[in-house]
This record gives C-alpha cells, sequence and structure tokens, in this order.
C-alpha cells in the first residue's frame, strides 16, 4: 500500500461538523478560505461558528493575516462576521509585531532598526513599533518587513529587483505571513509567503516566519485558552501547508477545508466534497494529514 493510500484513509471525509460537537471542547478557526473569501462570510460558517458555542465550545479565530489584531477585528466587522462567533483572535502580524519590539530571542536580537517595508498601505500600521524607525530604501534599511504585494494583482517578478537589492545588502526579513497565496473571492493573489519563499530559497535570505504553521503561534493560542488536553481541540483550515501542517506540528487534529485554496485542484465547490482518489492524489506531497476533510464550516 503507498503512502498516499494510507494518508486518503487516514483522513474521514466528514459531510457536516455537527457531530463533532462532542468530540471537541475548542476549535482553532483559520479565517481567509474558511470563514470567509476576504469580501463575504462563507456560507453556513457564521451558522456553524454560532451553533458550536451554543453547545459550548470555545472558538479562537487563530489568522495568518499580516497586521495586528486590531486590524483582523475591523476587517471582519467589515464582512459581517459578528464578535459573537468566537471568543478570541490570534494572527501572525500580531506575534511579529511584538517579536520585533520585545527581541527577546537571538535572531531578533541582532536586527537594527531601520525597516525596509514591502507590502500595501493598509499594514503600514506594523511600523507603529518602539522598536523600529522606517527606511525609505532598502539602502538605508537593516532589516525588512514584508506583510505581501503592495497592489492586489502583482506578481513575483515585480518583486525580484527589490529582493536581490536586499540580498546583496545581506538583509534579515521578517515574513508576517507565511501563506503563499489566497483567494479573493475567485482571484488567486500572492501572499508574503512567496515573495520570502524566494528571498530565503533562491536569493540565500535570512528570513524569520510568524504565524502558521510554526509552532509558537499554536503554543500561544493553546496557553491563552487555559492549555486544554490537546486531544479535545481541533484546527479547522483551507490550508495543507500552513493550518494542516502546523497542527500537526502542535499535535492537534485538523479538518481540511477542501474548497478553499485547493479546491481548483480537488474539482470541488463550496459545499462539496472530492473523491477519496482526489483526496488521496493531493495528499501524496502534503507534509501532514487531516484527521478530516470537510466541505467548509456547515453544521
Amino acid at each position: 500500500m503507498t503512502d498516499s493510500h494510507s494518508k486518503s484513509l487516514n483522513a474521514e471525509l466528514l459531510p457536516r461538523l455537527a457531530p463533532l460537537a462532542e468530540r471537541y471542547d475548542h476549535l482553532i478557526v483559520d479565517l481567509w478560505g474558511t470563514l470567509h473569501n476576504g469580501i463575504t462570510p462563507l456560507p453556513g460558517a457564521i451558522d456553524c461558528l454560532a451553533r458550536f458555542k451554543a453547545a459550548g465550545t470555545g472558538v479562537a479565530l487563530l489568522s495568518n493575516a499580516p497586521f495586528r489584531v486590531s486590524g483582523v477585528r475591523t476587517v471582519l466587522e467589515q464582512i459581517g462576521i459578528p464578535d459573537t462567533i468566537y471568543d478570541d483572535i490570534f494572527c501572525s502580524g500580531e506575534v511579529a509585531w511584538h517579536a520585533i519590539r520585545n527581541r527577546d530571542d537571538p535572531w531578533h536580537q541582532k536586527l537594527g532598526r531601520r525597516a525596509a517595508f514591502i507590502g500595501p498601505d493598509r499594514h503600514r500600521p506594523m511600523l507603529d513599533n518602539p522598536g523600529i524607525d522606517q527606511a525609505t530604501e532598502i539602502g538605508e534599511a537593516d532589516f525588512v518587513i514584508c506583510t505581501g504585494p503592495r497592489e492586489a494583482g502583482d506578481l513575483l517578478d515585480d518583486y525580484i529587483p527589490e529582493l536581490e537589492a536586499a540580498a546583496a545588502r545581506a538583509l534579515p526579513m521578517i515574513c508576517t505571513n507565511p501563506d503563499r497565496e489566497v483567494l479573493r473571492g475567485d482571484a488567486r493573489e500572492i501572499c508574503a509567503g512567496a515573495l520570502a519563499e524566494v528571498y530565503e530559497r533562491d536569493m540565500g535570505g535570512d528570513v524569520a516566519w510568524h504565524g502558521k504553521p510554526y509552532r509558537p503561534v499554536f503554543d500561544e493560542v493553546l496557553k491563552s485558552i487555559g492549555s486544554p488536553d490537546r486531544a479535545r481541540v481541533l484546527m479547522i483550515g483551507d490550508g495543507l501547508l500552513t493550518d494542516i501542517a502546523g497542527a500537526a506540528t502542535a499535535g492537534l487534529d485538523s479538518a481540511f477545508v477542501v474548497s478553499g485554496i485547493a479546491g481548483e485542484q480537488l474539482g470541488v465547490s463550496y459545499g462539496d466534497l472530492p473523491t477519496a482518489e482526489m483526496l488521496c492524489e493531493i495528499l501524496e506531497n502534503a507534509p501532514a494529514s487531516p484527521r478530516y476533510a470537510i466541505p467548509g464550516l456547515i453544521w
């Protein structure tokens, strides 16, 4: 039996989440691709989390949003997601902001103060930090903060000269969103992780990655919710490289939203499940397998 077949057998195809209400005391829920599509809440998602809450399940939102939690709350409010369906929010941008301010580990301690910024204007509050003086050019910077492309339609090639200039000066980079891509509605957009990956892999750049799939952000969430039995905590998300891999690293069960970033590859729309064979194929090269494959946040 091949490894891919083993993985498919380990992932249960689950059409609805109601049966899990008694199985788990806490949910950790991804945002983009799981709760919303960048424009509107996904069908049934608000009702699903409201029902979990009504059943006594704790709900923590964990996002690779590359800005601070206050900004995430604002975005959710604008999209139409009420704060009654979750208990707290955690995000990669907040973790990165505190790492820059506190500098309580050797990597961040070596940083200078002058930060070059790669990202859209709406992420500039990340620079409002006592540990940062903003550099207007790469040539003046001690390090780089990357929150994503400046414009939604930008391509990786648009940033190669800037990344090469940073690499030539051996500037460390802080990546505040490890996601490589996201779906805004039906349109794919690159994320900070795509830029940081090229910088690290192709240019030899030194990158600090904050957020999922790295264990510290999961440990922070678990500590905040009272350090529960990890067997009673479920991570729900659409990112195999971030949500599902991170859950495995943290020792948590996970539910893979198949209609998110992998929906096109799996040939499914929101609310649908793939065949076991299609799931087997996509899991073959994944870093970890989920316990469940689900069509979305559908009660």
